[in-house]
């Protein structure tokens, strides 16, 4: 016998199905609630180290220069501390900071230490009780786990100048995003990456620019002079320029990637594009005054001298790597980036990693893209 169900019973049915269905779908993806509100996660950090931190994250202090990439990840409002150069007390460079500048809220923030001078404030941490803290080191980490008791994942967040280092600070960005309860944008903005590497690689694999060219003031721990270069500069890399400077490659390069050459070394390579960083042009014009030799280099010679944003301030600022290289690409190849406007890409990008387009604060404190006479 069938039995039949009537009229108000099927709509109770349909009623509690539609409940339990948008229920479902709501835990499904909301990756925040989607995670336990107690227990822990094991997490294996950078370092090989299996970590066991909260499964909800809702206080972290990034030290080791990590607070860009917590940005970075939609995170900002898991923050409690920061590191004293992203303040803009005591000298430091937080108006010069995509990630800061986005987020000026973060610079009221209270200072848990400054990397720059390898000082972690551990009595701050503790106080400020984070669920979690991220470092650069694993020594760092265990010196902090011991002194705070609180649980800390080391990552890398350092410069990406060879294919290892970028893969190490896209599985880095995996590994925050697993900790902070953000896979899914971490996946999103790897892929964002991916997508740019591609799309440089595309428009200049197996094209010649036939131009040899040079990273001029490249910053390292403050701004430099001339001679201060880099082997691995990340936007020539992604754009298949012609560094001269690739002759220096080394281990030791590689680690630190900003080397010093000597002064006849640049006038021996005379190469035929010079790109500033921006924060350096101040003292890259000082020595080109009073070495006048600098002015027999073609680059020189033939007013083929531009600025870049900052790559390296306060740790490398992988959105500014990104639109520099779209930046060099234009002048470089001109023909296969003519679809491209490099202010409105940066502004692109700035939005997808810091959440607002930026490039017109940073275009004041730092420099621009533009061409100049030195």
């Amino acid at each position: 016998m069938v039995k039949i169900i009537g009229k108000r019973s099927l709509s109770i049915i349909c009623v509690v199905s539609a409940v339990i269905i948008i229920f479902g779908l709501f835990y499904i993806f909301n990756e925040d609630t989607a995670r336990s509100s107690s227990g822990t996660v094991s997490v294996t950090d950078v370092a090989g180290r299996t970590v066991q931190v909260p499964a909800q994250v809702d206080r972290v202090v990034g030290t080791g220069c990590s607070d860009r990439e917590i940005v970075y990840l939609n995170a900002s409002d898991k923050l409690v501390g920061i590191e004293q150069v992203e303040s803009n007390s005591n000298g430091g460079s937080g108006n010069s900071l995509p990630y800061m500048i986005a987020h000026p809220e973060l610079m009221e923030l209270p200072i848990v230490g400054d990397a720059s001078k390898n000082i972690i404030n551990y009595e701050k941490i503790a106080e400020l009780k984070p669920d979690v803290v991220f470092a650069r080191s694993a020594e760092d980490a265990e010196t902090i786990q011991t002194k705070t008791g609180i649980p800390t994942a080391v990552v890398y967040t350092g410069a990406v100048g060879t294919p290892e280092q970028m893969e190490d600070y896209k599985n880095s960005l995996k590994v925050m995003g697993k900790v902070l309860g953000k896979e899914d944008r971490a996946d999103e903005l790897v892929n964002y990456i991916d997508s740019c590497q591609e799309d440089l690689n595309k428009r200049t694999d197996g094209v010649s620019s036939n131009k040899t060219i040079y990273i001029a003031g490249q910053a390292y721990r403050g701004t430099h002079g001339i001679t201060s270069t880099n082997p691995f500069y990340p936007p020539f890399e992604m754009v298949n320029a012609d560094n001269v400077a690739s002759a220096m490659n080394t281990t030791t390069n590689a680690t630190l990637n900003a080397i010093q050459i000597d002064k006849e070394q640049i006038i021996t390579w005379n190469p035929d594009v010079i790109f500033i960083e921006g924060g350096s042009l101040a003292t890259v014009t000082n020595d080109t005054s009073k070495n006048p030799e600098y002015k027999n280099i073609k680059a020189i010679q033939d007013g083929n001298v531009y600025t870049v944003l900052t790559y390296c301030l306060y740790s490398y600022n992988k959105d500014e790597m990104i639109a520099d290289a779209y930046y060099i690409g234009k002048v470089l190849y001109p023909e296969q980036f003519s679809d491209v406007d490099p202010e409105k890409k940066a502004d692109e990008i700035f939005t997808m990693f810091v959440g607002k387009p930026v490039y017109s604060d940073l275009k004041g404190p730092l420099g621009g893209f533009e061409k100049i006479e030195i």
